[in-house]
């Protein structure tokens, strides 16, 4: 009887420290759960993509500084000897002949040529330009006829004359103009095979007049 008594007791506390052990088991186990690698892996990439800076636009290339002198038009260009500027086309040469006279000439052959000769409105009758141009032009063929020349812009002159000859290379062409406070003679020399009268035209409607 006495050893049922002992066995009881000794029962329940084994009873109780193996439910002391469950619990203490059971508070130190933490539930399984599942990494969050691909919310971490998310949150990496749209913190990079909301790091990543936008590509900045291409900056200009820095101009070459001779904008003020060079154009779609020619290069600016001021005569040594007479007082007045004009635009040389790419491709031409420009050079003093002769006091009052200079020549714009084709570089890859100087028998095309303009001769540039100016005045000022003061110093010289209009009409008598015209008319010792028209002797000009008829001389490089004194056999052939003179025509008057049309095929220019005269809008660009305040007052315009033009003669032109035909010789054996190809035309003579002389323009006698004014324009804002010079007045102008040109005389150009082209070749059949060359056709440059029109690019001397063009640069011949950009003298204008400058104070030296």
């Amino acid at each position: 009887m006495k050893k049922n008594a002992l066995f009881i007791p000794a029962i329940l506390t084994a009873g109780i420290l193996l439910t002391g052990c469950g619990t203490a088991d059971l508070a130190g186990e933490e539930p399984e759960t599942e990494p969050a690698e691909t919310t971490e892996e998310e949150s990496s990439d749209t913190t990079q993509d909301m790091e990543t800076p936008e590509e900045a636009p291409e900056e200009p290339e820095a101009s070459s500084g001779n904008e003020h002198s060079e154009t779609s038009e020619g290069e600016l260009t001021m005569s040594d000897n007479q007082a007045y500027q004009l635009y040389v086309l790419d491709g031409y040469e420009f050079t003093a002949e002769e006091p009052n006279r200079d020549v714009i000439f084709l570089q890859e052959n100087d028998a095309i040529f303009m001769r540039v000769e100016t005045y000022y409105p003061s110093d010289i009758d209009f009409d008598e330009l015209v008319s010792n141009t028209q002797d000009t032009v008829q001389a490089s063929n004194p056999d052939a006829e003179l025509a008057e020349f049309t095929d220019y812009d005269s809008s660009a002159f305040s007052n315009s004359a033009a003669y032109e000859v035909e010789t054996a290379e190809g035309h003579v062409t002389g323009i006698a103009f004014e324009s804002d406070n010079i007045v102008v003679r040109v005389t150009i020399f082209d070749h059949s095979t060359v056709e440059a009268r029109d690019d001397f035209i063009q640069m011949a409607q950009t003298i204008e007049r400058v104070q030296k």
